[in-house]
């Protein structure tokens, strides 16, 4: 047995499971999956397992922008957060905005604004960001424009198109309903019920709601999962990662349906993880936790940030 876990460590493994899981061939996945007691293989997390760590271990000591950047930073350029065995690669939008953020030292103009910025790449990181507000502002800091900003501007020290930065504030919206305990299906309904009011409120994000209609739809979670297609902007992300926790009852098959949608992709099955370990808490994701390459550095992160009070 295991001693009880905070919600920021159960987030944590998830998302170091799910991306190490993404390393994985079929067989191996469903042998963590149905026996991870007797698994045999480390399982090597990677850079948006890291990114979100490093996310962490900046909010615990509280919000302050400059903060977050640098320690963005001592990961890129001085493998902080990066142990040994773990798979380090930086995607090119974060990579450009670490060399603006270099060359300027300006957390307000680092971030790329381009229309390639609208990438799946800055949601994992955001996860933590979630956690953070509602311990800080409570389920509604929807209604509070500094929370909004809060959430806008980390996301937007890497990802500043305005589509990525409303699929940041509606998964943000989605797992702080779940953090109240509501079921899936209520959180994804309210969650994008307060996003869609809060961005069709704010010109410059208005026009970018068009691309979660889908969400909208009341048999979203019946559509066939070959009906959708990835195509590495952040809104269809989403959609996937929705479908996969709506059609779930458990953590493993939460993973599964992660995985239907085809292993080309990793950010799907590592955000479904994290979610997914928050809502289930299940021993399964604690007995898995055991073969992640540098747990140490996973649980010192989550344990002071639990510490020091910042997160659920």
């Amino acid at each position: 047995m295991f001693k009880k876990q905070s919600t920021i460590q159960f987030l944590m493994f998830g998302v170091a499971i799910g991306e190490s899981m993404t390393q994985l061939s079929n067989s191996q996945q469903e042998a963590l999956l149905q026996q991870p007691m007797n698994f045999q293989q480390d399982l090597r997390w990677g850079a948006q397992t890291s990114l979100a760590l490093t996310t962490v271990a900046s909010l615990s000591r509280g919000y302050q922008l400059a903060d977050v950047m640098n320690h963005f930073q001592n990961w890129y350029r001085k493998r902080q957060f990066a142990p040994e065995k773990t798979i380090q690669h930086v995607d090119v939008i974060t990579k450009k905005a670490m060399d603006n953020y270099i060359k300027n030292r300006d957390t307000l103009s680092s971030g790329v604004f381009e229309d390639t910025a609208d990438s799946e790449d800055i949601l994992v990181r955001m996860l933590p960001v979630a956690l953070y507000l509602h311990h800080e502002y409570g389920v509604s800091f929807i209604n509070d424009e500094m929370a909004m900003l809060t959430l806008h501007r980390i996301a937007g020290l890497t990802h500043n198109d305005e589509g990525a930065l409303v699929s940041v504030g509606m998964l943000s919206l989605i797992v702080s309903q779940l953090l109240e305990k509501q079921s899936i299906r209520d959180a994804v309904e309210n969650g994008l019920a307060f996003g869609f009011e809060y961005y069709s409120r704010h010109k410059v994000f208005a026009s970018e709601l068009s691309a979660f209609e889908e969400l909208n739809l009341p048999d979203f979670a019946n559509i066939p999962v070959s009906n959708m297609t990835l195509d590495g902007r952040s809104a269809t992300t989403l959609e996937a990662v929705i479908w996969s926790l709506l059609n779930s009852d458990s953590y493993t098959e939460a993973m599964h349906n992660a995985f239907l949608h085809g292993h080309a992709n990793s950010v799907v099955p590592t955000i479904v993880s994290a979610i997914a370990a928050i809502v289930y808490q299940e021993e399964l994701i604690l007995q898995a936790s055991q073969y992640l390459v540098s747990r140490k550095l996973i649980v010192g992160v989550a344990s002071q940030a639990e510490r020091l009070g910042r997160f659920n």
